[in-house]
C-alpha cells in the first residue's frame, strides 16, 4: 500500500490539479510557428460550462463565466456542454494546411466553429455520435483539417459534449506531421495488440494443454483488458465503423467484465482460495455483483453512472489487494512479493487514469496512456510469471514421478510376479504399436502417392496452359502485324483465339469444379429442373453433326443440381470428343430405365482401354496412356463420379472398347 500511495503522490505532484483560474489573465494567442512543429493548445484555452447545452456560438461567445485553463481540458464526468475559446495566428512561412487533434478518442460530440471571410460561422463536426462517414478525416480520434491564412488572427470556438470523461488535449499539427504521427501511432498500436494476440494464442494453447485454472483465468483477463484498451482508444470503432450505440455498451460491459475477472485472477495469484476460501468467495462475489450492476446501468443507457460504479469498485479493490499482499509479504508469503511488483505497475496506471477522468490530474501523454502502458507491462510480466510457475510445477511433477518410480522399483523387488504381468502388457503394447506402425506405413504410402499425383497434375496443368497461351500470343501478334489481312484469314485467327481460350476455360472449369467437389456438402443445391431442356442446351454447345442424340421418355422435371449436372454432362462429352475420331460422331442415348432411373449414355469409337487402367479411370488426376498426348486435366471422369454420388446415382463404364466402342453411362434417380 505504501508503494501505491507513493506512486499516487508522485504523479499528483508531477501533474498538479487544474484549480479554477477565474482571476487568471486572458491567455496569449496560440502562434503556429514557421518551423511547422506541432503545438499544444494547453495554456491558451478558455472554458465555459453550458449547463443547458442550448447555447449557440454567438451566445456562448457573449456569455459570462469564461475562465482560463492553465492546461488541457479536464472536467470529469459531466452532463454540461463545454465551450472552449482559442485564438490562433499562423506565422508567415509556416505550412498553410494544419489539423487540430483531440487526444480523447471516445468523445461523443465535438464541434469546431470558425469565422469565414464573410463573417459567418463555419462548422466542422465529428465524435462518436456522428457517423464516421461524415467525419472530416477518417481517424480513430477527432481530427479537423484547417487551411489558415498567414498573419491573420482567428478566434475558434469548440463545443464538447460527452457522457464519458470530459478530458482531452488539443494539439495542432501540419498535415504532413499528422500523417507521419498517425503512421507511427498505428505501428505502435499494431505492435501492442500484436503482442496481446500472441499472448492470447499462446495461452489458448497453454490452457488447452494443461487445463490449469490460472492459465484459463489469465486468458480471460488478457482478453477483457485488451478489449477494453482497444475500445478506449477507438481502434475497433474506426476499423468497423462502429456506431456509438454499440461501442459505448461494449466498452462499459468490457470494463465491468475486466474488474470481475481481475478480482478472481488476483485472488488466484495471491493463493487466497487456499489461504482464506470464504474471504476469497466474498470478495469475488461482491465484485461480480458490482460489475453486473455497472454493466446493467451502461446497457440501460446511463453510461457515466455505470462506469463510475465500476471504477469506484476497482479503487477499493486495488487498495484491498495491495494491503493484503503487503501483509502476506511481511509474513513470508512468496506469491505476494511477485504480486506487489507485477500488479503494482498495473494498479498505478489505473489510479492515474481514474484521477485524470475525475479531473484531479490534467490529461497529457503520460496520464492518457498510463493505464495502457501499465497494463501492457503488467501483461508481459504476468505471462513470464505464469510460465515460471508452470516450470516449477513441472519440476515438482518430475520429482514426484521420480519418487514414484523408486517406489515402483522397490515394490517390484518384493513382488516378482508383477514382472510377468508387466511383460505380458508390454508384449500387447508392442503388438498394438506394430499394428499402428503398419497403419502409418500404409498412410505414408497413400500420402506419397497423392503427392506424386499432385506433382504430375501441376506439371500437366502448366504444360496445358502454355500451349493455348502460346497460340493466343502468336495469333494476336499476327493480327497486330497484319491488320489489313484478308477477312477469311482474320476470321480463322479469331477462331484460333476462341479455341485456345475455350481450352483454357475448360481447364480452369475442371479445376475449380474439383475444388467445389471437396466441399460438396455446402454447395449441393438440388432444385426442380427441366431435364430435357438441360440436355438439349448442353448438346447445343457442340458443332452441328459432332453429336448424334437419341432422347426417349425423359421425365419433364427432375430434382437435381442443374449447374453440377451440366458440368458432368460436359465432361462426359468432352472426354468422348477428345478420344473420338473427328470424322465419326459421338452418340448420346438418354432414356428412363425400368427401375425409374434416368440413364444418359455417351459413346464414341476408339481404341480399347488397357485392362490395368480401367480400375483407375475415375481416380482424381489419373490420365491413361492413350490420353498422355491429348489435352485434359485428369479430372473429368472424377468430377462425373462425384456429381453422380451427390445425386445418389452412379457412373459406369458400359463398354471398354473391345467391340470398337467406348461407352460411359450416367444413371440418376429422379
Amino acid at each position: 500500500m505504501k508503494i501505491l500511495l507513493a506512486l499516487c503522490l508522485f504523479f499528483t505532484a508531477l501533474f498538479p490539479h487544474a484549480a479554477p483560474a477565474a482571476a487568471a489573465p486572458v491567455p496569449a494567442p496560440l502562434l503556429l510557428p514557421a518551423s511547422g512543429q506541432p503545438v499544444s493548445a494547453s495554456g491558451h484555452l478558455q472554458m465555459l460550462r453550458d449547463a443547458t447545452g442550448r447555447l449557440g456560438p454567438d451566445a456562448a461567445l457573449a456569455a459570462p463565466g469564461w475562465r482560463t485553463l492553465p492546461g488541457a481540458v479536464s472536467a470529469g464526468y459531466t452532463q454540461d456542454a463545454v465551450w472552449l475559446r482559442l485564438d490562433v495566428t499562423r506565422a508567415a512561412g509556416s505550412p498553410d494546411e494544419w489539423v487540430v487533434r483531440f487526444s480523447n478518442a471516445v468523445l461523443d460530440d465535438v464541434r469546431l466553429y470558425r469565422w469565414d471571410a464573410a463573417g459567418h460561422w463555419v462548422l466542422q463536426e465529428a465524435g462518436a455520435d456522428v457517423a464516421r462517414g461524415n467525419w472530416p478525416i477518417d481517424a480513430r480520434q477527432v481530427v479537423f483539417p484547417l487551411r489558415l491564412q498567414a498573419d491573420t488572427p482567428q478566434r475558434w470556438l469548440v463545443r464538447l459534449h460527452s457522457k464519458k470523461a470530459m478530458s482531452t488535449e488539443l494539439t495542432l499539427l501540419p498535415s504532413d506531421a499528422f500523417d507521419n504521427a498517425s503512421r507511427r501511432e498505428y505501428l505502435y498500436y499494431g505492435l501492442q495488440f500484436g503482442s496481446y494476440l500472441l499472448l492470447i494464442l499462446f495461452h489458448i494453447f497453454f490452457w488447452r494443454m494443461t487445463r490449469e485454472a490460472h492459465s484459463g483465468w489469465y486468458l480471460l483477463y488478457v482478453l477483457t483488458n485488451a478489449t477494453t484498451e482497444a475500445l478506449t482508444i477507438a481502434i475497433p470503432q474506426q476499423i468497423f465503423t462502429m456506431p456509438n450505440w454499440l461501442s459505448d455498451p461494449m466498452l462499459g460491459v468490457s470494463m465491468a467484465m475486466s474488474i470481475a475477472v481481475g478480482a478472481r485472477f488476483s485472488t488466484l495469484q495471491l493463493e487466497l482460495p487456499a489461504l482464506y476460501p470464504r474471504f476469497s468467495r466474498v470478495v469475488v462475489g461482491l465484485t461480480a455483483a458490482a460489475a453486473l450492476c455497472g454493466a446493467l446501468l451502461v446497457l440501460h443507457g446511463d453510461y457515466a453512472a455505470g462506469v463510475l460504479v465500476v471504477q469506484m469498485t476497482a479503487l477499493p479493490l486495488i487498495v484491498l489487494f495491495i494491503a493484503l499482499a503487503s501483509w502476506l509479504a511481511l509474513r513470508g508469503h512468496r506469491p505476494a512479493h511477485a504480486f506487489l511488483f507485477i500488479f503494482g505497475i498495473f494498479y498505478a496506471g489505473v489510479v492515474i487514469s481514474f484521477l485524470r477522468n475525475m479531473a484531479i490530474v490534467p490529461p497529457n501523454f503520460w496520464t492518457n496512456h498510463a493505464a495502457t502502458l501499465g497494463a501492457f507491462v503488467h501483461m508481459m510480466l504476468m505471462s513470464l510469471r505464469l510460465n515460471r510457475r508452470y516450470a516449477e510445477l513441472r519440476r515438482a511433477k518430475d520429482r514426484a514421478q521420480a519418487e514414484a518410480v523408486s517406489a515402483v522399483r522397490a515394490l517390484n523387488e518384493r513382488l516378482e510376479e508383477q514382472v510377468a504381468l508387466r511383460t505380458v502388457a508390454l508384449r500387447q503394447e508392442i503388438g498394438r504399436r506394430a499394428v499402428l506402425e503398419g497403419e502409418l506405413r500404409a498412410a505414408l504410402e497413400v500420402e506419397t502417392r497423392t503427392r506424386e499425383e499432385q506433382q504430375d497434375f501441376v506439371a500437366m496443368v502448366s504444360h496445358e496452359f502454355h500451349t493455348p497461351l502460346a497460340i493466343i500470343n502468336t495469333t494476336a501478334q499476327q493480327i497486330a502485324r497484319n491488320t489489313d489481312a484478308p477477312r477469311e484469314k482474320t476470321l480463322q485467327r479469331c477462331q484460333n483465339l476462341r479455341e485456345a481460350s475455350g481450352r483454357m476455360t475448360a481447364l480452369v472449369d475442371e479445376y475449380l469444379s474439383a475444388d467445389r467437389m471437396e466441399t460438396s456438402a455446402a454447395t449441393f443445391r438440388p432444385l426442380p429442373c427441366d431435364l430435357p431442356a438441360l440436355l438439349t442446351a448442353v448438346l447445343a454447345e457442340w458443332p452441328p453433326g459432332r453429336i448424334e442424340a437419341s432422347v426417349q421418355a425423359l421425365p419433364a422435371s427432375a430434382v437435381v443440381d442443374a449447374s453440377l449436372l451440366r458440368v458432368a454432362l460436359r465432361n462426359l462429352l468432352s472426354n468422348a470428343d477428345r478420344h473420338a475420331p473427328q470424322a465419326l460422331a459421338i452418340r448420346v442415348q438418354a432414356g428412363t430405365l425400368e427401375d425409374g432411373r434416368v440413364q444418359i449414355a455417351v459413346s464414341n469409337e476408339g481404341e480399347p482401354l488397357p485392362a490395368d487402367e480401367i480400375p483407375r479411370l475415375f481416380q482424381k488426376y489419373f490420365r491413361g496412356r492413350i490420353a498422355q498426348h491429348k489435352p485434359g486435366a485428369g479430372l473429368g471422369l472424377y468430377l462425373v463420379q462425384r456429381i453422380a454420388e451427390l445425386h445418389g446415382g452412379q457412373v459406369i463404364l458400359a463398354s471398354a472398347g473391345n467391340n470398337g466402342t467406348i461407352s460411359f453411362a450416367l444413371r440418376l434417380p429422379v
